[in-house]
């Protein structure tokens, strides 16, 4: 107990209490879409380029700046995973047949001399004489996901790492999408309430589209946008296919045909917006679909999935010369 005497020979100071800030990293998203629509503007004013020709050459630009360096280390990423595919679906067969001995020695009762890391962790889980045909099964998918984690990991090539290019791509696209509404004055369904920021929208327009704040009036913007959008997700679904190495089953979804199902209605909503739309965005729309469709089909020539029996029509075979025999070495 501190005594009152000790208590009043001191001076004791009141205490005070220093909060620290927390840094907010948020990002608002209005701020960014006018900068950037203050800057088409001004671009315009100062180059001189008409509408019609400086939305794809500013969607060109960004693509070609943000996306494409993301999109090669992407693809490079593909083709390692790949090349070790062959080797993790190697270990299933090698792995069910190391279960199912081990489980037969446990049933017969017979001296287990297994000391494999499957075994190890098998025998810490489950009694072993008591695990089925599907117990092994499951077991032998989750060794095999173990080590394929650990194999990506080591060299640098995790599969979550494939989901950074939609990262950046996304909130792009978005972005540009609200930049260009902003631009044409498109804040209702209602066209004639609507209002332009940079009146030359109105006369530099391209064909049969004069007017870009207006939706197109023969609706071939929104099947071109349709056109473009599915040709886009055929090709990145065929090309998702190529680095799987057993053959789909029609009957039995997976996690690449649930996407590309996802992405083909969504591709109905878009259409269904573009004929509401002004045409400049469905223009940026457009453009953009037509650059991830060539992006595509450049990168499978120049960097081709490997190791995959199967391939795309009229490609060459993709075979490495500089592979080994690791199943049958001496």
């Amino acid at each position: 107990m501190i005594s009152r005497s000790i208590l009043r020979g001191k001076n004791w100071a009141p205490l005070s209490i220093t909060r620290v800030a927390r840094r907010n990293f948020t990002v608002d998203v209005q701020t960014v879409v006018t900068t950037m629509t203050e800057s088409f503007q001004a671009f315009h004013e100062f180059s001189g380029i008409p509408w019609w020709a400086l939305i794809p050459i500013s969607t060109i630009t960004l693509r070609s700046l943000w996306t494409l360096p993301l999109s090669i280390l992407q693809r490079k990423r593909l083709q390692k995973q790949a090349e070790y595919r062959p080797l993790i679906e190697g270990t299933k067969p090698i792995l069910r047949s190391t279960l199912g001995k081990h489980v037969q020695k446990a049933k017969d009762k017979k001296e287990d001399i297994d000391t494999s890391d499957i075994v190890k962790v098998l025998k810490s889980q489950v009694p072993v004489a008591k695990l089925r045909y599907e117990d092994i099964i499951i077991f032998s998918a989750k060794e095999t996901k173990r080590r394929k984690d650990a194999l990506f990991k080591k060299h640098g090539i995790q599969t979550w790492k494939n989901f950074m290019l939609p990262l950046f791509q996304v909130p792009l696209w978005v972005t540009m999408s609200m930049t260009i509404r902003n631009l044409t004055g498109w804040l209702s369904w209602d066209n004639s309430r609507n209002k332009a920021l940079d009146p030359s929208l109105h006369n530099e327009g391209f064909l049969w589209i004069n007017d870009l704040t207006e939706a197109d009036p023969m609706h071939i913007a929104p099947i071109v946008v349709g056109i473009a959008s599915l040709l886009n997700i055929e090709w990145n679904t065929r090309t998702l296919e190529l680095s799987m190495l057993s053959k789909r089953d029609n009957l039995r979804p997976t996690l690449t045909s649930a996407l590309a199902n996802t992405s083909k209605i969504m591709v109905i909503f878009l259409m269904g917006i573009s004929m509401y739309a002004p045409s400049a965005l469905s223009l940026y729309w457009i453009t953009s679909q037509i650059y991830s469709l060539v992006q595509n089909v450049l990168l499978d020539l120049i960097y081709p999935i490997k190791y995959s029996p199967k391939s795309r029509i009229k490609s060459k075979p993709n075979d490495n010369n500089d592979a080994s025999d690791i199943v049958n070495r001496s």
